[in-house]
């Protein structure tokens, strides 16, 4: 079993095949990795969430089960009775959901349902666009969550609106996303590994791209 501080040297190092590698030891793996998904201001974060998606796909063609209980596991934590919000849980969720397409893909309705409450809204855009064309019926659920979020006060929220209407080839953005092109307000965005800055401009200029 790797040591939690093997597991942050890991991440930093972006070497997420070694995590895989040891599925064996899968279900304390995510623990220590869920434990480390909480700072948003920090890349390894997110690489955590990214790596559990990954672990996920690994394990399970073998053992299934265990990830529909991580899955349940997390589910339980972003609701009431666990005595408290798992702020990441939107985005580990949709992790596993775009690595596990098949075996999970009554989960990601579930992800798209948590919009409404706000510290969750932009991890939950972030998962919907990270799902991406998982069928119609999520594309026909998600879609306008996207678009009801383009004209979002913060930036946070119109830039992963932007991003996730990108990633849903959401033809019917492209008007809103049109009125973006010149927002220079800025946020953090995690994409290829990395923690970048982007305005909500760019990233709305990327989605209109995807679109056409």
């Amino acid at each position: 079993m790797l040591s939690k501080k093997e597991i942050i040297n890991l991440l930093k190092e972006k070497r997420y095949d070694a995590l895989s590698a040891s599925s064996s030891d899968a279900s304390k793996i995510v623990r220590v990795l869920i434990s480390l998904s909480y700072d948003k201001d920090d890349v390894v974060s997110w690489r955590a969430m990214e790596a559990i998606g990954l672990l996920t796909a690994k394990i399970s063609p073998s053992d299934p089960g265990l990830v529909r209980n991580i899955v349940n596991r997390l589910l339980w934590m972003i609701r009431d009775e666990s005595g408290g919000i798992g702020w990441s849980v939107p985005e580990i969720l949709g992790e596993i959901v775009r690595n596990n397409p098949k075996l999970c893909a009554d989960i990601a309705p579930i992800i798209a349902s948590f919009h409404e409450e706000l510290m969750l809204t932009a991890g939950v855009l972030r998962a919907i666009g990270r799902i991406g064309r998982l069928d119609n019926y999520f594309l026909d659920h998600a879609a306008p969550i996207v678009l009801s979020y383009l004209g979002a006060n913060e930036p946070l929220l119109r830039g992963c609106a932007a991003w996730a209407a990108g990633e849903l080839r959401a033809s019917g953005a492209v008007d809103a996303l049109e009125q973006l092109r010149n927002d220079a307000a800025t946020l953090p965005f995690y994409e290829g590994g990395e923690l970048l800055k982007k305005t909500v401009g760019e990233l709305a200029a990327e989605a209109i791209r995807k679109l056409q």
